[in-house]
């Protein structure tokens, strides 16, 4: 496993809390100081998200924005930006900065961004990106079976939404992420504790929670910045959500999606 904190703090066993900076508009970086003065002591690792609509700073630079101010980042790569040349020099890249945490996701279909007429990529999936990145780390091999000098030293994540339909399906999905190297798992927002409650117990059954770090997402901010997710029904304040995730049986650690809401994300971890 990799040499991160948040690989330490996964190896250790303790419960693991991360958060989010996402990067700002333009091109200024005093959003990153920001971030880190009130959530770096902490966390043990910050995700920097990458950007929907090409006004946000992308999510490598947010990371070696976030490593130089001293905290641990999670680089996004989005199979529907990038073929998988350009995301396997990427995670090389980063490698190389010392960046060492990768989140594996597809990104949010671009007709569901302010920049709808953009054309996805979409040459591979994430559970294919999981595995290209997996063998990199394990055996130094890259995707056309040319070898690299060593192999590189990274810990590797992927998304779920726990309440995505149909509901049955995504455990068994979280199981070929599990067999293709994921070593930790964000889900979506949580919401519905009992719903993903539901969601938890397939996971026990099939053993994913002692393979892998599962990490629920809680939105520090209220209804109004919920409202753009459809499974959203009024239910606990995320303090009440936060104290309900660490009773469930397999939850290993907390993920706040801070948004531009720091001041809401600070008085949780506070």
């Amino acid at each position: 496993m990799a040499g991160s904190k948040l690989a330490e703090a996964i190896k250790s066993g303790k419960f693991v809390i991360t958060a989010e900076c996402r990067p700002p508009r333009g091109a200024g970086a005093d959003t990153y100081k920001s971030c880190v003065d009130a959530l770096g002591s902490s966390v043990a690792a910050v995700s920097a998200p990458e950007s929907e609509d090409g006004v946000r700073q992308c999510s490598l630079a947010a990371c070696s924005h976030l490593l130089a101010a001293g905290v641990d980042p999670v680089l996004h790569l989005l199979t529907r930006d990038m073929n998988r040349i350009a995301l396997q020099a990427r995670i090389l890249g980063a490698a190389s900065m010392g960046i060492r945490n990768i989140l594996c996701t597809s990104g949010r279909h671009q007709a569901l961004t302010t920049s709808g007429s953009a054309k996805g990529v979409n040459d591979i999936d994430p559970l294919q990106l999981l595995c290209i990145a997996d063998n990199l780390r394990k055996e130094g091999r890259l995707a056309d079976g040319q070898t690299l000098d060593a192999p590189i030293d990274i810990l590797l994540g992927t998304d779920t939404n726990p309440f995505a339909e149909p509901f049955e399906l995504h455990p068994m999905t979280l199981e070929r992420a599990v067999a293709s190297g994921a070593d930790f798992i964000m889900t979506a927002p949580i919401f519905d504790l009992g719903k993903f409650e539901e969601w938890m117990d397939q996971v026990r059954q099939r053993g994913l929670h002692q393979e892998t770090c599962i990490i629920a997402s809680v939105l520090p901010a209220t209804e109004g910045a919920a409202d753009k997710f459809k499974y959203y029904a009024p239910g606990p304040e995320p303090s009440e959500i936060i104290s309900g995730l660490k009773k469930i049986e397999g939850v290993r650690g907390i993920h706040l999606m801070t948004g531009d809401d720091l001041e809401g994300a600070k008085k949780l971890l506070g």
